[in-house]
């Protein structure tokens, strides 16, 4: 697998755009002006297979919309691109192109995409890939989903947002890598995880890289176990 940080920030990064993780053709999380960023990294929609999103915050699935328009708009029907997210994801997405563009009908027929809504701790089987859904806690916001996306025994968690939970837990012990919300540099709070509580549980995990993303704008070097990756940084899963 392969992998790009499409956006490492948050909602408020001045530096950053907002959380988007590319794996293959597989996008994690689609926010506010994440299409344009993925196209000014030189990647195109219509190499996309699937969309994969966390929880529904305009930092994470707000882009949807122009997704879905600007597929139309460059005539690029004949591929399919399935939305996959918690339940709830089809009406969310219809209501944010009738709010956005107006009534166009079939989302499905205008611009040849399919929904399909996940419940808590199911796995989907797709082509090469396992996903496998866990519920977290970010707050209120329910659902909330973290995934672990596996291919040839290679396992690869992002948590969206969340905050130490069990669940997150669970991700670590069975990923061989997790892209991990650190909103907070320091202690964790109801919403996000903390850098430094972060910090301190990464040897409890010897067979797992952690990558730091959702950060606000604060600058911190990589350790061996955690590391701090750009907006279009790449990397290799193997």
């Amino acid at each position: 697998m392969n992998g790009k940080f499409i956006g490492t920030g948050t909602m408020g990064s001045v530096k950053k755009a907002n959380t988007s993780i590319l794996i293959d053709n597989i996008l994690f999380d689609c926010g506010m002006g994440t299409i344009k960023q993925l196209e000014k990294l030189g990647n195109r929609v219509k190499d996309l297979d699937y969309v994969v999103i966390s929880h529904f915050h305009a930092d994470h699935f707000f882009d949807l919309p122009n997704l879905i328009i600007g597929k139309k708009i460059r005539k690029e029907l004949d591929k399919k691109i399935y939305i996959v997210g918690p339940t709830g994801i089809k009406q969310k997405t219809y209501d944010m192109m009738i709010l956005s563009f107006g009534d166009l009908g079939s989302l499905e027929d205008y611009a040849n995409i399919e929904f399909i809504e996940l419940e808590p701790n199911t796995k989907f089987n797709f082509n090469e890939y396992t996903l496998t859904t866990y519920e977290l806690k970010h707050g209120n916001a329910t659902p909330n989903f973290g995934y672990l996306l596996e291919k040839e025994n290679k396992v690869i968690g992002y948590t969206g947002d969340s905050t130490l939970c069990d669940n997150f837990y669970k991700m670590c012990e069975k990923a061989n890598y997790m892209i991990v919300d650190t909103c907070m540099q320091n202690e964790s709070n109801p919403a996000h995880i903390g850098l430094s509580d972060l910090l301190a549980i990464t040897d409890n995990y010897m067979n797992c890289k952690f990558y730091s993303v959702h950060r606000s704008d604060y600058e911190v070097p990589n350790t061996d176990k955690v590391l701090f990756p750009n907006d279009g940084d790449t990397f290799d899963i193997n």
